[in-house]
């Protein structure tokens, strides 16, 4: 009789502690989830419509084969874009986008920026502003011109080395620090080139500043230059010009 209590006694002891482990464990499922390896930022939190939103993040490690994936939803909870972009060599990545103007397809609030790489993810908010903030643009910038190698003589192809350049004209009175940057995407929206050139221009100067391309595959692309004050906190100096392109095998 003893040696039955005592198993029973056993058995309840086992179940109390298989219930207290299970009670604990439920609790820390309930709390706060682990911060994302991911860092991630934007260059700011709020925007107007019509403006551009630059995100830049680290990843904790580079793996091959994968590429940062960007989802951008709404305040509907709506996709707006997908983004998808190669990291740098030192585990870094930037992206931009641009808000459009305030209708009834883009609504104002709060919007959700998602990204992962490999088994990571991370996310990072927005507010969008009805209304757009009109910049009093104190640059001019010309539609980009392509140069190759074999100048005008035929279409560009796989291999070529592509000179992306454009006229600027500082407007002000006063010298002007100026980021020439050129984003290159495929007609899938991923960012095959993202690069940037800096310099300073005295007050009503013209210069021309480039970047150069090298395209791996044929396909459709768009390219797209915008001038920026700082690349940090970026105010957009003009409006962006946009080019579409095709690229022969």
């Amino acid at each position: 009789m003893m040696k039955v209590t005592a198993a029973v006694i056993c058995i309840l002891a086992l179940s109390f502690n298989v219930g207290l482990y299970s009670c604990t464990y439920a609790a820390d499922m309930q709390g706060e989830r682990p911060k994302s390896p991911i860092a991630v930022t934007t260059d700011k939190t709020d925007y107007y419509t019509g403006e551009v939103v630059k995100i830049e993040g680290r990843l904790p490690a580079i793996t091959d084969g994968n590429e940062v994936n960007i989802i951008v939803k709404d305040a509907n909870g709506k996709t707006f874009t997908k983004l998808r972009i190669k990291p740098a060599p030192d585990n870094k990545f930037a992206a931009f986008f641009k808000i459009p103007l305030y209708d009834k397809l883009f609504p104002t609030g709060k919007w959700m920026i998602n990204i992962s790489y490999a088994i990571w993810a991370a996310k990072v908010d927005i507010i969008v502003l009805a209304g757009e903030k009109r910049p009093v643009y104190s640059v001019t910038i010309s539609k980009p011109e392509l140069v190759t190698q074999y100048a005008a003589s035929r279409d560009i192809r796989v291999g070529d080395k592509v000179m992306i350049i454009s006229e600027v004209k500082n407007n002000e009175e006063r010298d002007q620090r100026i980021f020439y940057i050129v984003q290159v995407k495929d007609d899938l929206g991923r960012t095959v080139l993202l690069d940037w050139r800096t310099g300073t221009l005295s007050a009503k100067e013209i210069a021309k500043f480039s970047v150069t391309w090298m395209p791996e595959l044929e396909g459709k692309y768009t390219l797209q230059t915008f001038t920026w004050d700082d690349i940090g906190n970026p105010t957009p100096l003009s409006p962006s010009q946009s080019v579409s392109l095709t690229v022969a095998g």
